[in-house]
């Protein structure tokens, strides 16, 4: 179920609380309530009948009986050879050359202002030791999630990548993500905000080291609206009369409005949420429709809201003048044209309730098949640490999750502090499989009741609701 987050400009003061419950979990893997290990699928548990070890089943072959299509014991011996030969050649062919460093692959999704910031805590990292070579490698977003869960099971794909950690729980059933608990110590895990620890916590195992949280924030332009509105009723009524003004061609209010993450901040506002108390889907409450009867209002009735905006429309449109607010993350921070006069705020409350944006912890996974965890493991180390979190945060503008340096960054930066102030209302992304199969049919019932004139919020949202529960049955959810 999401979960509320803990205050986050509170967790740098509670960090020292919080290091026992951190050290409980570097310490040790699952715990005494930890799942039992499963066993392989198609291969059932041995039952309290089954035969002992030495008692041979009564139409076992005898020990040195051949079977027709066995093969005999030398042969047998001499593929086992072999085989522990291509084993022992492929393990030397991934083993630094004595004297170079081991090289170890980095996918991320960055770009512009992110992006740069990262290639440069790389280069200081790479010239800082001769152990470990990180080589940074730019994968686009949208098939970023495909290509991890395809190559890594193969044993292709990187050693080390950095996403959100909503899909933790779908990698880990599908055996993406190398588990952390025992390897990390618990002063490395003390250094960071608790609520980012905590989103990298599945079945008690730590799984990843933050870097970063992420959620929605209000973007506007100071040229047309000098001051942040307090509520988005008359955030409405000023973005009306700003179209008006301006003419064809401008809009008030824009973002990528068609899909479950950004609309979450009005769904959570409205007393909605994606999962119930006992995590089922909740997409059948009045709170749901409530809220994209809202958003629908946005607009057709108040027609401050364009439909089908991509994420390179929203940065043109505002780097062009031509709207006056937009609702994104600090990834837009960089896309910012200089010539922008902008400010940043917390989102407007709407009919007197607070906005609830997801909030998403990026962080670095070491992949289950790569064959230099522990090489992975420093390099990890360093890109979560003081020093490049620094770095991210003046030159990438993120704000991360590295406590101390976030605390100094809210004193320099007064647009860190508007994102830590926004993460203290937000959700904490659920991470658990069932989430997977909410996302596409979620999307659907959003843009249809939201965008399509002919469509009704409530029944879109029941089908959404009826076609979740019907994928979590197939999937055995």
């Amino acid at each position: 179920m999401c979960s509320t987050p803990s205050e986050w400009t509170r967790g740098v003061t509670k960090l020292v609380a919080a290091g026992a419950a951190l050290a409980l979990i570097a310490g040790c893997g699952g715990g005494e309530d930890a799942p039992a290990a499963p066993t392989p699928d198609g291969v059932s548990a041995a039952k309290p009948n089954a035969a002992k070890p030495n008692e041979a089943k009564p139409n076992a072959a005898k020990p040195n009986e051949a079977k027709p299509n066995e093969a005999k014991p030398n042969e047998a011996k001499a593929n086992e050879a072999k085989a522990n030969e291509a084993k022992a050649n492929e393990a030397k062919a991934n083993e630094a050359k004595p004297g170079e460093p081991v090289e170890v692959v980095l996918w991320h999704s960055y770009r512009a202002g992110e992006e740069a910031a990262l290639d440069k805590v790389v280069k200081r990292y790479n010239a800082s030791q001769s152990r470990v070579r990180v080589v940074a490698q730019s994968v686009p977003y949208d098939p970023f999630v495909d290509k991890i869960t395809i190559t890594v099971p193969r044993g292709q794909g990187p050693d080390l990548f950095i996403f959100a950690h909503n899909m933790i729980g779908n990698w880990v059933d599908k055996g993406v993500l190398e588990p952390l608990s025992g390897k990390v110590d618990g002063s490395v895990l003390k250094q960071f905000m608790p609520e980012s620890v905590k989103a990298t916590v599945y079945r008690k195992n730590l799984y990843g080291l933050p870097l970063a949280f992420k959620s929605l924030v209000m973007f506007y332009n100071k040229d047309l609206l000098p001051e942040p509105p307090a509520t988005m009723e008359e955030l409405i009524e000023k973005a009306k009369a700003i179209q008006k003004d301006k003419g064809e061609g401008f809009d008030g209010i824009v973002y990528q409005a068609g899909g479950l993450y950004f609309h979450a901040m009005w769904m959570h506002a409205f007393g909605g949420a994606v999962f119930d108390a006992d995590h089922k889907p909740a997409f059948d409450t009045e709170a749901q429709v409530k809220a994209l009867r809202f958003l629908r209002a946005l607009h057709f009735e108040h027609k401050v809201l364009p439909k089908g905006l991509s994420g390179f429309m929203v940065t043109s449109l505002f780097n062009d003048g031509k709207a006056a607010v937009v609702f994104n993350g600090p990834w837009f921070r960089p896309e910012i044209s200089d010539k922008v006069n902008y400010g940043v705020a917390t989102i407007p409350t709407v009919e007197g309730h607070t906005p609830k944006p997801f909030l998403g912890v990026e962080s670095l996974f070491i992949t289950k098949t790569s064959k230099h965890k522990e090489a992975a493991l420093e390099a990890a180390l360093y890109l979560a640490g003081a020093e490049s979190a620094g770095v991210r945060m003046r030159e990438g503008k993120q704000p991360v999750a590295h406590a101390a340096t976030l605390a100094q960054g809210a004193k320099e930066d007064p647009t860190m502090k508007v994102f830590m102030d926004q993460a203290n209302s937000a959700v904490l992304m659920d991470a658990t499989p069932e989430m997977q199969l909410v996302w596409t049919s979620a999307d659907i019932a959003i843009a249809g009741g939201g965008f399509v004139e002919d469509r009704d919020p409530k029944a879109e949202l029941e089908k959404a609701q009826r076609k979740i529960l019907s994928d979590l049955d197939k999937a055995g959810k």
